[in-house]
């Protein structure tokens, strides 16, 4: 088998209708670090960790929030689903944490019974599902930049990084077919019981396991997953990857693209935009 071009989750752009709402929410909230706060052009980029980083973006009339992308029409991801890594032991400290923030939280085990995997799901204020799912550093299944932790305030979750992200696709057998032969993707496994396929964000294709610190592509239909929430529509994600090696497969399935010294941006059919950058 091919090893996969794709290494690593690098970032994630976040559609808002209120940018000094949203600074505030992932600045107090999460605990992230500001290096860029633009209202003129309706730009807010965090840190995560010393690899990742999460933007907000404010759609504004006729301008574009990212020049060098505007080609591609980006815009941030509505209503997403999207994961964070943290300690296995600091699963039950966020629900007290989430409580003074006065955030609704619903706990659901992924696991088994005999080896429960408790997962807390909860939402930002513009309708993104957040998850929190604990996760071994110890464990042998590691991505490209293994979690490390990350000093947080008091206030804040105890987030390590991004860990997975959900996109929703309109036409399932197209995509399943697509990501892999048009990006690379390393596709793992998917749901008997509806269009839910997982792509590992690593060479090897690798199933989801309870407590691995591997990161993920979701990708499904239309349709509200786990706690109400939705795949993303129109999302901007960063990969880390071989960008040569995507490049020759974008070239190869005619997709519209972007390429310069940061890496390569593609448009996918579905309206998402990719990113890919050397690590």
């Amino acid at each position: 088998m091919t090893p996969s071009p794709i290494l690593d989750l690098a970032g994630l752009t976040l559609e808002v209708n209120h940018l000094a709402r949203g600074v505030r929410f992932y600045s107090q909230v999460l605990g992230l670090d500001l290096v860029r706060h633009d209202e003129a052009v309706g730009v807010a980029e965090f840190t995560v960790n010393p690899h990742q980083t999460l933007t907000l973006w404010q759609p504004i009339t006729r301008q574009a929030n990212d020049a060098r992308l505007a080609p591609l029409k980006p815009r941030g991801a509505s209503h997403i689903h999207y994961a964070w890594q943290i300690e296995l032991d600091d699963l039950e400290p966020s629900k007290a944490l989430l409580d003074a923030h006065g955030l609704e939280w619903q706990e659901i085990n992924l696991g088994t019974e005999d080896r429960p995997d408790w997962t807390l799901y909860f939402f930002d204020p513009f309708g993104h599902g957040l998850e929190l799912r604990a996760v071994d550093r110890a464990d042998a299944r590691q991505p490209h930049f293994p979690p490390v932790p990350v000093q947080r305030p008091t206030h804040a979750l105890p987030v390590m990084g991004l860990r997975e992200v959900a996109l929703a696709f309109s036409d399932y057998a197209a995509m399943k077919e697509r990501l892999p032969r048009a990006y690379g993707f390393a596709f793992a496994k998917e749901q008997e019981d509806r269009d839910f396929a997982q792509f590992t964000l690593g060479p090897q294709p690798e199933p989801d396991g309870n407590g691995t610190p591997r990161r993920w592509l979701y990708a499904w239909d239309p349709q509200v997953g786990l706690a109400d929430m939705l795949g993303g529509d129109h999302a901007l994600v960063r990969f880390y990857a071989d960008v040569d090696a995507v490049a020759e497969l974008v070239r190869a399935a005619g997709l519209p693209s972007v390429r310069d010294a940061k890496g390569l941006a593609v448009r996918d059919p579905e309206g998402h935009i990719f990113e890919f950058t050397a690590p």
